[in-house]
């Protein structure tokens, strides 16, 4: 009877699995088919990122991306085409060719066939080494193009899309190339529900690093002994990596916006400010507090962090759909600080969008709509004194409103004590 059972439960969770990745599967797919009906006949190449080699050492591999959210693949050196016009396949997957030798060191890679197609979701998988000839051929059939991003700056080298798109247009005479790199950044703007729940978990995670700090800090911890709990916490939780390097200051630090040392012994008295972000299936949180190096805000403390609390509170309520993230919520928090005095101590914008990325894609100036998720975190940081304060929330813009994802985690001065306190 044992075996029956645990037969049971192992082909229930089993077909669970099954299901699950094939509701992913059916998310992708889904953005793929947006973006093609958007490309309205132009055929466009998407490129993952190589991997990634430090010295003798391969470094730990995060998927491009635009690539990532239209595909779910998380291997190196892959490569898309999407091409909305042609009758067998309208997208194709490239990827690395096989190497035995390499296998040995890094795991064994699936061979073409069925069973890939159905375990990436695509109707066609190749390997790159067909990219260029098949992208020539069906610009010949269309005689239009995209180019779909990344863009950078004058001095970088030119994109690989970019680059094999202008090769095809070269040996296809009179075939025409569109910018639309505004396409996916709009896109990923916009965050389904299958996004907001891994922004939901990554947040929920990070709550507890926080909080572990908050139980664990001690006068004469090292800063990064500190980022080491919040770390390993993640970890413990189950995510696999971090959405950006842990920022733990004490005292004067905290004054740096981007203080990556860490390696300074936390005293009895003074501030710690944590800004951090555990990441959850790709999707990244921020969340930033600060709290009591003894456990006990002081007059002086307490009397800042009310005015940047206030401020928060102020800027999250105008983060609804239609608002514009400069005009409402960035100005909204500054004119707070501004009355109060402490205006040239607010030397950052309120807060970015976040999701694949932690400063994620998406234009500023458009209007804020549902499913938009970003950050409000508003700062003082007063060298001269040696206090820096900076509470940092993830917010989604909802019809019904702001809903502070990171309501959970400890903020208010009675909430941080207390949780201290234990």
């Amino acid at each position: 009877m044992k075996i029956v059972v645990r037969f049971a439960i192992l082909s229930f969770a089993c077909a669970m699995a099954t299901q699950a990745a094939a509701a992913e599967r059916d998310v992708f797919q889904a953005r793929r088919d947006a973006l093609m009906e958007m490309l309205d006949g132009r055929v466009a190449v998407l490129y993952g990122a190589p991997r990634q080699i430090g010295g003798a050492t391969e470094l730990l591999f995060i998927q491009e991306s635009n690539f990532y959210y239209l595909t779910g693949i998380s291997e190196p050196g892959a490569a898309l085409i999407l091409a909305p016009k042609e009758n067998q396949y309208k997208e194709i997957l490239y990827l690395q060719p096989r190497n035995p030798d390499k296998e040995n060191w890094d795991g064994r890679r699936a061979p073409l066939g069925d069973a890939l197609e159905k375990a990436t979701g695509f109707p066609e998988v190749r390997r790159i080494g067909r990219l260029g000839g098949d992208l020539t051929g069906i610009m010949q059939r269309s005689k239009r193009a995209a180019f779909l991003g990344p863009i950078v700056s004058a001095t970088a080298d030119m994109p690989p899309a970019l680059s094999i798109l202008r090769d095809g247009q070269s040996k296809v005479p009179g075939t025409s190339l569109e910018n639309m790199a505004d396409l996916i950044p709009e896109m990923r703007r916009i965050k389904d529900a299958y996004e907001i729940e891994r922004i939901q978990k990554a947040v929920d995670v990070t709550g507890k690093g926080l909080v572990a700090a908050m139980q664990s800090v001690a006068p004469g911890m090292q800063e990064f002994q500190l980022q080491s709990i919040v770390d390993h916490t993640y970890e413990m939780e189950g995510a696999q990596f971090l959405g950006f390097s842990t920022i733990l200051a004490w005292g004067p630090n905290t004054t740096v916006l981007h203080y990556t040392k860490n390696d300074q012994a936390i005293q009895d008295a003074g501030l710690v400010l944590i800004d951090t972000g555990a990441a959850w299936e790709h999707y990244s949180a921020d969340v930033t507090r600060t709290i009591p190096a003894s456990g006990v805000f002081s007059d002086r403390e307490r009397e800042l962090y009310e005015l940047v609390l206030k401020a928060s509170n102020a800027a999250i309520k105008k983060v609804r759909s239609g608002a514009n993230y400069y005009n409402d919520v960035h100005m909204t928090a500054k004119n707070i600080l501004d009355e109060a005095g402490y205006g040239e101590y607010f030397i950052h914008g309120t807060g970015h969008f976040v999701g694949l990325d932690v400063h994620d894609a998406g234009n500023y100036d458009l209007p804020l709509k549902p499913g938009v998720v970003v950050t409000v975190e508003p700062g003082i940081y007063i060298p001269e004194e040696g206090i820096g304060i900076r509470i940092e929330d993830v917010v989604l813009v909802t019809k019904g409103g702001p809903v502070i994802l990171s309501r959970r985690i400890p903020r208010t001065i009675e909430e941080i004590e207390s949780v201290m306190a234990k």
